[in-house]
């Protein structure tokens, strides 16, 4: 397949074809480098105008990934995930043939902030959970879970870095009866978590924050997760019981 000069179609959308064709084919593989700029200016005899017309396109449609200093690289597909439909993201991975896990970053008492303060309704000290949620052991997303005081007998410490983003407070008996809220919205990433991310910084990432209120309307738990814009969806319809549910 080559660039027909005489066709009407655009040389950059043709270029974008036939860049996307090795993708599709199997050529370029998820996670492979990527051809630079120059590299496909000179194999196509093509004006770099055309090849960054052609490369912003790819990007647009998460086919490929810029990052700074390193490189442009084939994009994996994105892990979409309905609590509606999968209340356990684990379970979700897992039946998608990906492996699922976490890495514990840190565990704290703390005085919480005045955002985690009103959530959780409280002054005194909460507990808080550092993690990163992985896929294969690489890092989508960064977890910061804040739960208060009261309810602080309920947490397992051997369950941080298994099943659920819940599953370390297994011991609350009327978890199964509890209601989570959510709002979702979109952030760039700081130092820090692009850091903990292997992204730069400023990327965009997907926010998720969840609230998790026991059966008497009390707050149990504020959970911030921030995921990889590139590598996760999150698809919310109605949602009420939180049994099994993760994020």
């Amino acid at each position: 397949m080559t660039i027909d000069r005489n066709s009407p179609m655009p040389l950059y959308y043709q270029l974008k074809q036939l860049l996307l064709a090795k993708i599709e084919s199997g050529e370029l593989k998820p996670g492979d480098i990527f051809p630079t700029e120059q590299q496909i200016q000179e194999l196509y005899d093509v004006s770099r105008t055309t090849v960054r017309q052609a490369l912003s396109e790819l990007e647009s449609e998460n086919r490929i990934s810029r990052h700074r200093g390193r490189g442009t690289f084939v994009s994996k597909p994105k892990l979409s995930h309905s609590p509606s439909d999968y209340p356990n993201l684990v379970d979700h991975m897992t039946q998608q043939g990906l492996q699922p896990g976490w890495k514990l970053i840190s565990t704290n008492w703390l005085d919480p902030d005045d955002e985690v303060s009103a959530v959780l309704k409280t002054t005194q000290k909460v507990f808080c959970l550092e993690r990163l949620r992985l896929e294969n052991d690489e890092p989508i997303g960064y977890h910061l879970a804040y739960v208060a005081s009261d309810f602080a007998g309920s947490i397992d410490e051997t369950a941080f870095t298994e099943g659920g983003s819940l599953r370390y407070l297994s011991g609350m008996s009327s978890l199964a009866d509890c209601i989570a809220n959510r709002t979702l919205d979109a952030v760039s990433a700081s130092e820090k978590v692009a850091d903990f991310l292997n992204i730069d910084a400023g990327q965009p990432l997907l926010r998720v924050k969840r609230t998790v209120f026991s059966p008497d309307k009390t707050p149990v738990e504020f959970f911030i997760g921030m995921y990889r814009g590139d590598r996760f969806q999150y698809h919310i319809n109605n949602m009420r019981a939180i049994s099994g549910i993760s994020a």
